[in-house]
């Protein structure tokens, strides 16, 4: 294993169970790519590749291996439990296999830490290699799986070996709108892991297209029939638009793909009057960032929805659709409400993934104390450790690197961001720092020159290479620090 945790080797797992833990995961490792851009990171996950590149912007090594099960669909909004439980217990007969071939990947690669959102088993694996495994995630799957037992006593042994695994955790960073996470025995919990838009609302909706005199709706599901009668209801609600992004496929006059266009998701989402979905944790925290209005249907027996459906009600205008009008696209009545909704205000914090990677950074550069269970810790009762709860209301500071990723923070922000950073990077004896603000239409990049152009600290400054990012970042050389002669 490397002992250089200035270049770290990290295996991350993310489970393919809908996007939302795909999209919170891609977030903390695009921030950790860009605090520590030597990070040797190999993802383990049989997600799609175009949900990877699109989050990071590179393809990284990905080791296309499933290890989780998560809850398997009869369709978008139904699960199949005897479907779930009984591929659950193929997985259980592997075991001994799963796991030591795991074990025998983590070595190999010379992982010095192994993260996990939030399959059990690599927690069995990385124990036996010697090595930290770092949860993050807002639930556990025993807890989602204990739910079903009361009509089928056959769940009981696979929780418990969900549990296992999740006893193995050695620090788990929990989400908000989190469930029982118990099973885990050490916990530290962190703010929103959320993507900020880049673009003002009102760019994103130039770029889309919508019409002044138009609302636009975005249809929210990894996947989705709907039949003919469904789509020319819609087509009769001719004063709105509605988008949707593959693997959605649609075919009527007032609908239209996103695909190809050069916005982010989120982007979108802080672009609609509302998004038409079934609350899952990526999209709920996507409207939470921007706060968008949610118009919400059923999604099965699932222990997280009444979590995430208290908390959008506490944030957000919503509107529950019943899953039969929602089939029928009977959602006329539903936009009607939420278009006579007053505007609220989301006031919570978004910066999950910045303190996240502090964390696992903290992790590396001490792994025999993570190990010990003295990083943010709790005991098994789930009781914190005196001194080791962090504050979720006071700022986090952030250590001043040579790069910041501007991605994040609102543009209203940028121009006092970057006074700050330039300073403290000067400070720091910084000679030249890379500002990434990402390609999309340009409008940051151009906001990020025009402040470098008339700044007092910046002698000059260019698009940044290839490797360093191309015209989605930029360098800039920095006057050096004044020194006090005798």
């Amino acid at each position: 294993m490397s002992e250089n945790y200035d270049h770290p080797t990290m295996a991350w797992y993310i489970t393919p169970h809908g996007f939302g833990h795909a999209v919170r995961s891609l977030e903390v490792i695009r921030r950790f790519m860009s605090r520590v851009p030597e990070v040797r990171l190999t993802i383990v996950s049989d997600l799609p590749d175009f949900l990877i590149e699109q989050h990071l912007g590179i393809m990284p090594s990905v080791r296309r291996k499933r290890l989780d099960v998560g809850m398997v669909q009869r369709d978008s909004l139904r699960f199949d439990l005897d479907a779930t439980r009984a591929t659950l217990e193929k997985l259980r007969r592997s075991h001994e296999r799963l796991v030591d071939e795991e074990k025998r990947f983590l070595l190999e690669l010379g992982a010095d830490v192994m993260v996990s959102d939030i399959a059990f088993i690599p927690f069995y694996a990385a124990d036996r290699a010697g090595i930290p495994g770092i949860g993050m995630g807002n639930f556990t799957w025993d807890w989602i799986y204990a739910s079903y037992r009361d009509s089928d006593e056959r769940w009981d042994p696979l929780i418990e070996w969900c549990r296992g695994g999740y006893r193995l955790c050695d620090l788990l960073l929990r989400l908000p709108m989190h469930g029982d996470c118990s099973s885990c025995p050490r916990i530290t919990d962190v703010p929103l892991v959320a993507r900020k838009p880049s673009c003002t609302r009102r760019e994103s909706r130039a770029i889309l297209g919508c019409e002044k005199d138009r609302k636009a709706y975005l249809i929210s599901f990894s996947e989705l029939h709907m039949d003919e009668s469904a789509l020319r209801r819609l087509e009769s609600m001719n004063n709105a638009l509605f988008f949707f992004k593959r693997p959605l496929r649609f075919d009527f006059a007032n609908g239209r793909s996103i695909d190809g266009l050069e916005l982010s998701y989120v982007d979108v989402v802080g672009a609609m009057d509302a998004v038409i979905t079934k609350p899952g944790y990526g999209i709920v925290s996507d409207c939470l960032a921007t706060g968008t209005p949610m118009i919400y249907t059923d999604r099965g027996p699932f222990p997280e929805y009444d979590i995430l459906v208290r908390e959008m009600e506490r944030h957000l205008n919503t509107v529950y659709l019943s899953s039969e009008d929602f089939c029928r696209g009977a959602w006329e009545s539903a936009v009607e409400q939420i278009e006579g909704m007053p505007p609220r205000t989301v006031s919570m914090r978004l910066d999950g993934a910045d303190v996240c990677v502090g964390l696992i950074l903290d992790c590396l550069a001490g792994r025999e104390d993570v190990k010990a269970g003295t990083v943010g810790s709790r005991d098994g009762a789930g009781r914190r450790h005196a001194g080791m709860e962090p504050d979720l209301e006071s700022p986090v500071v952030v250590p001043v690197e040579d790069s910041i990723d501007l991605h994040t923070y609102r543009p209203a922000d940028i121009r006092d961001l970057l006074d700050d950073y330039l300073e403290a990077a000067r400070g720091k004896g910084f000679e030249q720092v890379r500002i990434i603000h990402g390609k999309g239409t340009g409008a940051l990049r151009a906001m990020v020159q025009s402040i470098l152009r008339k700044h007092p600290l910046v002698l000059s400054f260019r698009e940044a290479d290839g490797p360093g990012g191309g015209w989605g970042a930029t360098l800039a050389t920095l006057r050096p620090a004044e020194r006090n002669g005798c």
